[in-house]
């Protein structure tokens, strides 16, 4: 019967998308990369279905077939985008282990294709905010996943769709801003009592998900979402009562994980193994520095590497993961995307409230939305291997989208600013008649 209701699914989505709205395969893939109905660590029963496989073929058929419709335009994160990718395929060219190369490759072709596929797709700021709903939802269904194993099932040892509770927590709190700013935003009060009633289980998973790294990024962007709005000051009063009562009447789970966090690197174990898995990073750009040992064989290497070759762990950095598997082309391009995304969202926005004059509209929420999701990225992702996180690259595109639809709005203004001193130039001149009158 499971099986059954996933093939339903599968065969709805896809129908739908050929014969209705194009951007449900798009959206279809967003939530299977958030969910990811057929893992082993979900437990949907839906395993024999591969979901991603049906939803990316159908995407790039669409897209392919209605090329001319959806053509896409060439920007700075484009080339960034696809170099990234390159480095991924040069480095595992190179690399000594081709198993673990190839598999890295395919996530990465995936993140290429959603993030093309999202600037190809979405043309307006409608559609943009479907796909908001589609990336945050998709997060907050792990998220109630989560709290129901927790509170009602008593299961301990559920971690989100990949198996790892630090990146089920980095993606909540990157989730966080998107529920609250259509919440915000939203007309219909029952979709914004929607939007903010996720907000209970994004941070409830968050909070027991017992990671730090988590922890300190919703703090974060908590502080920078309450900086950025301060002139809805109800938002301001909200979230501080809201924070004083989480604090009073937080577990002492959490309290006694949060309280490591300064004593951290000189006792705690987990800590003490990413500064040597630091360490090793840093041996394999010495010994490759253009091209790493490889995408996916940072464990296979790390032995060699490793000042403590007895203690191994995963990166937990997306800096020093690519450091050591693609060198210093890789990390420098994805530090430049991470950069550029956050300039170039600033500069969308100061050119927004300029055509605005200054008043907050939804597209100047929606920036702070990104630029507030991108702030949790950073801070979560120095402590997770998460450079080729899906979550990171919608950011890229929904940046890329947003800057080509300020420039249009820019033209259109300019067009109808030239159109109006034409009109003035060619007005004929009136000329005042004097009458004058006899004695």
């Amino acid at each position: 019967m499971r099986v059954a209701l996933g093939y339903f699914i599968l065969l709805f989505t896809v129908l739908y998308a050929l014969t209705r709205n194009h951007r449900w395969a798009l959206f279809g893939m967003i939530a299977c990369d958030n969910i990811r109905p057929g893992d082993e660590h979900i437990g949907f029963g839906m395993g024999s279905v591969r979901f991603s496989i049906s939803y990316y073929a159908v995407s790039l058929g669409l897209f392919l077939f209605f090329y001319r419709r959806y053509r896409l335009t060439s920007d700075r994160f484009h080339w960034g985008v696809l170099l990234i990718f390159l480095s991924v395929v040069n480095s595992a060219l190179h690399a000594p282990c081709y198993g673990p190369a190839v598999f890295q490759i395919d996530n990465y072709f995936k993140m290429l294709m959603q993030y093309y596929l999202i600037c190809a797709f979405i043309r307006d700021e409608r559609e943009s905010r479907e796909l908001f709903w589609a990336i945050g939802l998709s997060v907050v269904t792990v998220a109630i996943r989560f709290c129901w194993g927790k509170f009602f099932g008593y299961e301990r040892n559920f971690e989100g769709a990949t198996g790892d509770r630090n990146e089920m927590a980095m993606a909540c709190v990157m989730a966080v801003p998107f529920m609250a700013v259509l919440g915000l935003t939203t007309k219909h009060i029952g979709y914004r009592l929607l939007a903010w009633s996720t907000l209970l289980p994004l941070t409830l998973t968050i909070g027991f998900s017992l990671s730090r790294g988590g922890m300190l990024g919703l703090i974060a962007v908590g502080g920078y979402v309450l900086y950025r709005l301060h002139h809805k000051r109800w938002i301001i009063v909200v979230g501080i009562a809201v924070a004083l009562v989480g604090v009073a009447n937080m577990p002492s789970e959490i309290v006694q994980r949060f309280s490591t966090i300064g004593t951290a690197s000189k006792k705690d174990a987990s800590a003490i193994g990413r500064l040597n898995a630091w360490g090793a990073a840093k041996n394999m750009a010495r010994d490759r520095p253009l091209t790493g040992v490889g995408p996916g064989n940072f464990l296979v290497w790390f032995r060699r590497y490793a000042p403590d070759p007895n203690d191994i762990h995963v990166a937990h950095s997306s800096f020093y993961q690519l450091l050591g598997e693609q060198g210093y082309p890789g990390v420098a391009i994805w530090i430049w995307l991470v950069a550029m995304s956050w300039l170039v969202a600033s500069w969308v926005e100061v050119r927004v409230a300029r055509l605005e004059k200054g008043k907050w509209t939804n597209t100047r929420y929606y920036l702070v939305m990104v630029k507030s999701s991108w702030v949790g990225y950073v801070l979560c992702g120095a402590f997770l291997s998460q450079e080729d996180m899906d979550f990171f690259y919608h950011l890229l595109a929904i940046v890329s989208r947003y800057a080509v639809f300020t420039k249009r709005r820019e033209d259109e203004l300019r067009d109808a600013q030239k159109k109006a001193l034409v009109a003035q130039a060619n007005k004929p001149i009136e000329v005042p008649v004097v009458v004058s009158q006899g004695v």
